[in-house]
C-alpha cells in the first residue's frame, strides 16, 4: 500500500499538466479559472489518492487526513463546481508531498514488517556428546547448499562460534539478527544438557520456526519442554528404511524453500542415501 501511494504521488507534475483552462463563451479564456475533474487520468488518479488516504486515516484516525478527505475537505473540490481548481491541486499536491516526507508515520505496519526481514539461519541445537550423529547432519545440510554463512553448528569446525567471542553473546546476536530455524538433535544427552535446554527455552520465547531429530536410543515419549511431543519428527533409529527416506526428504524440501535453494533429485538421493548408511554404521559399531 505505501509504494502504491508513492508511486501515485510521483505523478503529481504529470496529472497537474492535463488543466485546462475554461473559455467562455464570448471567446476569450480567464487564466485563473482552470479545470480538470474531467480529465479520465485525472479521475483514475484522485480516487487512487482517495482510496489511499482512507486506508491511511482507518489506521491512524489522523486529523491531517480527515481535513483533506472529509466532505468538506480539499480532495473534494474537484467536480468543476468550484471557480478554480489549480488553486484546490496545488494545497492538495502541498499536502500530497508532507505525506510522503512522514510516510513511515502513516503506514506503521509495513515499517515494521521491513524490520523484520531478516536472512535465514539453520540453528543445530545439540549436545556436543552426539557430536558422532550431528556431524553427518551438518555434512548433509551442507550438500544441499548451507554453508557457514546459513548454518550454526557449535561443535563442528567452520559452523561453529569464532574465536575470542562469548559464547552466550553469540548465540544471542543469532537469535536477534537472523530468522532463526532450529533443528532440535534430541537424545538423552541433550536433557541432561542446561546449555542445551536454555537453546529450546530461547527458540520457544522467540517462536523460532523448529523441526526436531530423534537421534538413536530415544523415543517420542521421552520429549519433554518446549518441543511439542505430538508434531511428527524424524527419528534417525528407523526400522522403515522408506519412511526415514520420506522424512529426511520433507525436511530437504523445508529447508530448500525457506533457504531458497534447489536440489537436483539425483543429487539428493545419493546425498541422503550416503549419510543414511553412515547413521548405519555408527549404529553397528555401537552395538
Amino acid at each position: 500500500m505505501r509504494n502504491d501511494f508513492i508511486k501515485l504521488c510521483d505523478n503529481i507534475d504529470y496529472i497537474e499538466s492535463k488543466f485546462k483552462s475554461y473559455v467562455h463563451e464570448a471567446g476569450f479564456c480567464t487564466p485563473s479559472e482552470d479545470y480538470i475533474f474531467d480529465n479520465p487520468e485525472f479521475i483514475e488518479w484522485i480516487e487512487g489518492i482517495r482510496y489511499e488516504l482512507q486506508y491511511m486515516y482507518e489506521k491512524t484516525k489522523d486529523k491531517y487526513i480527515w481535513n483533506l478527505i472529509n466532505v468538506n475537505g480539499v480532495i473534494n473540490d474537484f467536480d468543476g463546481k468550484h471557480y478554480d481548481e489549480r488553486e484546490s491541486f496545488i494545497k492538495l499536491k502541498s499536502a500530497l508531498r508532507l505525506l510522503v516526507r512522514d510516510i513511515n508515520k502513516y503506514y506503521p505496519e509495513e515499517n515494521r514488517g521491513e524490520k523484520k526481514m531478516k536472512k535465514p539461519m539453520l540453528f543445530i541445537s545439540h549436545s556436543s556428546d552426539d557430536l558422532l550423529y550431528v556431524q553427518p547432519l551438518v555434512e548433509l545440510f551442507a550438500d544441499i547448499g548451507l554453508n557457514n554463512e546459513t548454518m550454526f553448528c557449535s561443535s563442528v569446525p567452520d559452523y561453529h562460534i569464532p574465536m575470542d567471542n562469548d559464547i552466550y553473546d553469540y548465540l544471542k546476536g543469532l537469535f536477534k539478527n537472523y530468522e532463526i530455524h532450529v533443528i532440535f538433535a534430541l537424545s538423552k544427552n541433550y536433557y541432561k544438557s542446561a546449555a542445551c535446554l536454555n537453546e529450546m527455552g530461547a527458540a520457544w520465547v522467540l517462536q523460532s520456526k523448529y523441526s526436531t531429530i530423534l537421534l538413536p536410543d530415544f523415543d517420542f515419549a521421552e520429549i519433554k519442554g518446549a518441543v511439542n511431543p505430538s508434531r511428527i519428527s524424524l527419528k534417525l533409529e528407523n526400522k522403515s528404511i522408506d519412511e526415514l527416506k520420506a522424512r529426511l526428504g520433507e525436511l530437504k524440501d523445508i529447508i530448500s524453500a525457506e533457504f531458497g535453494i534447489s536440489v537436483p533429485a539425483n543429487r539428493w538421493e545419493k546425498k541422503r542415501d550416503t549419510f543414511i548408511e553412515t547413521i548405519h554404521k555408527i549404529l553397528q559399531e555401537g552395538e
